[in-house]
């Protein structure tokens, strides 16, 4: 048997394949709306090719002389057909009829794109902006409704949809923000979309046991550790609160101190004292000012003072008594070998009591977890594995951290990359957002989603106020909601809403790993575009441009990637407006669907042609 023959009973099997998929899932297409018949069936085919494709497959192909498809996901059948015919042609042999299938042309494929990307985004891909393509979606800071005009300007730079992230703070800005929308969006003529951040259940650090309050007295000193400024101490009893030092202006900084109101009234200008402080060095201190109801001190070194400590005066009877310190906010101190419970009650309520143990803000997650399954805190930051399991808590092994130690503290994401979690994508807190975004967004962005039965139940929720054109778009932010977007696609596309999918490259970095970030981000493009999905590409994109008003150059090659995508999202920052105008000169630039011409390419031809048709130098 030849090459080309294999090759052709290869492709032949990988039809075969994608035509028993349609009869495997002729349920699963039977529940479809009809405007999405044509895109779920290629979402079929394009799973069964690549369940059933080998790695050389593609090699193969190109090697004949072929399309290797790559680039044909939203039309996999279609192009699939075509390259076969091709092959029996080249052999010799009848041109074999395509078995009927629902599954798109490319022709079909960039209309139902184009369709799809209006229903969700308000606008043609490429209309209102000239040869841009891609949208921009604008995150909108709480400060915008104080500042006059940002919205405005941001309408003008080029934002296409508006985002609002519910998980912050509520209606009442909510409302603000969507009302200045609305009024740029009227003046400037165009059609500016508002979309709602559902907050999701975020699994956090609860609330840690408060720590000693301490005052951290540091002297100036220059680069090469000379002494240029002691340390000023602000020593006020109780009743002298409001006690100011003379000419603060010289003397700052200052640090306040609480003393208590015994034995300080005996001391006099030039008096010292000493005492370990509270890391166990000896300390001197220097009274340089008496004041009305207080001391001013000095001292050469860092000083670390906290309740109750006392300084006593060197050869008299005066003293200074620390009072009481407000307490600062609980933190633990994590290495790597340390370990770790992870518990379902409050600080000193049963497991809690034990010293190490925090408290998890989402205690049903602790009931889906497996001993050898990873947790990570802080964005990845603090890495464990989990040892044992008991009912209400779970102890973790530390596994990474940095060298002298990482503090967790509260309020802190958690993450179970490993697990398979069963508490439910919409809160109660979501459900009231929810009735919120029904009556003034576009768009509802779902996170955390992971299963279809979290799509059913929002589904469920929607139909109750009557909104049919209220977008959906699904938030991939873990890894199990990665491994199961096709079908988390397949049951959204049930509803005939119009849909999208963000990519949440945050999220997704921590839980899936940075190293497999790229990788990801590209599956999830090349399946939203099997399926004819919107895909928004998210996370940090011109974050440093944004925030401190010059872009990275990674941040660049970042920009011009997401621009494949159907939109990018800006996070907020103090350059937004200059920011959003980078962007979309960057997409205009870089979108595929871009003239196969432009300036630089022209230029260069230019040069290239200037010197073929030049002498070549003569060797000296």
């Amino acid at each position: 048997m030849t090459r080309e023959r294999r090759l052709l009973d290869e492709l032949n099997s990988l039809r075969d394949a994608m035509d028993r998929i349609e009869i495997e899932e002729q349920v699963t297409l039977a529940a479809i709306a009809p405007r999405f018949q044509a895109s779920a069936t290629n979402l079929l085919h394009f799973i069964a090719f690549h369940r059933n494709n080998h790695p050389g497959l593609q090699m193969a192909m190109r090697e004949a002389g072929l399309c290797s498809l790559s680039g044909c996901d939203g039309h996999l059948y279609a192009s699939l057909s075509t390259v076969i015919g091709v092959l029996q042609k080249l052999q010799g042999l009848p041109v074999e009829p395509q078995s009927p299938s629902a599954a798109p042309s490319s022709l079909e494929v960039q209309a139902l794109l184009q369709a799809h990307g209006e229903r969700l985004l308000g606008r043609q891909l490429g209309e209102e902006t000239g040869t841009r393509t891609a949208a921009i979606m604008v995150t909108l800071p709480a400060l915008a409704t104080e500042q006059a005009g940002l919205i405005a300007e941001l309408v003008e730079a080029g934002m296409d949809i508006a985002r609002i992230n519910c998980g912050h703070d509520g209606p009442e800005v909510w409302n603000n923000l969507v009302a200045l929308v609305r009024s740029a969006a009227a003046a400037a003529g165009r059609n500016v979309r508002i979309a709602m951040d559902l907050a999701g259940p975020k699994i956090r650090i609860g609330a840690l046991p408060p720590q000693p309050g301490v005052v951290d007295a540091r002297p100036q000193r220059n680069r090469y550790g000379k002494l240029l400024q002691s340390a000023r101490i602000l020593a006020v009893p109780d009743e002298g609160a409001d006690v100011q030092p003379a000419r603060q202006s010289e003397l700052a900084p200052v640090d306040r101190l609480p003393i208590r109101n015994e034995g300080w009234q005996s001391l006099t200008i030039g008096n010292r004292l000493r005492a370990r402080d509270s890391s166990g060095r000896w300390r001197e201190l220097t009274v340089v000012d008496r004041l009305q109801g207080g001391l001013l001190l000095s001292c050469n070194q860092r000083c670390h003072f906290i309740s109750g400590l006392e300084f006593l005066q060197e050869g008299g009877p005066g003293k200074i008594v620390v009072g009481d310190l407000p307490a600062l906010e609980g933190d633990v101190l994590l290495r790597v070998g340390d370990r770790l419970w992870l518990t379902s009650s409050e600080p000193g309520e049963q497991w809690g009591a034990i010293p190490g143990a925090i408290n998890c803000s989402v205690p049903e997650v602790l009931a889906d977890l497996q001993v050898g399954e990873r947790v990570l805190f802080d964005e990845g930051r603090i890495a464990g594995v989990i040892r044992e399991v008991c009912p209400g808590a779970v102890e973790v092994d530390i596994t990474q951290a940095r060298p002298k130690g990482t503090r967790l503290r509260a309020e802190k994401g958690i993450n179970f990359p490993d697990s398979r979690l069963t508490i439910p994508a919409l809160t109660s807190r979501d459900l009231t957002d929810l009735a919120f975004a029904a009556a003034h967004a576009d768009i509802v962005s779902y996170s955390f989603v992971s299963r279809a039965v979290d799509i059913e139940v929002l589904q469920q929720e929607l139909q109750g106020y009557g909104r049919e054109d209220l977008a959906v778009v699904l938030k991939i932010e873990t890894r199990r909601a990665f491994l199961n977007l096709p079908r988390l696609l397949l049951t959204a596309m049930r509803d005939p809403r119009p849909l999208g999918v963000m990519i949440a490259r945050g999220d997704l970095a921590i839980e899936c790993g940075w190293e497999e970030l790229a990788e990801i981000q590209e599956e999830i493009l090349r399946i939203c575009a099997a399926a004819h999905i919107p895909c928004i590409w998210a996370t940090q994109v011109l974050d440093e441009m944004a925030r401190h008003g010059m872009p990275t150059r990674a941040e660049i090659t970042d920009a011009a990637m997401g621009a494949r995508a159907e939109a990018v999202m800006l996070n907020k920052g103090p350059n937004l407006t200059a920011t959003v105008r980078t962007l979309g000169a960057i997409v205009a630039r870089f979108h595929p669907r871009q003239p196969e011409s432009s300036r630089h390419r022209e230029e260069l031809l230019s040069c290239l042609a200037f010197r073929t048709n030049s002498p070549m130098p003569k060797r000296m």
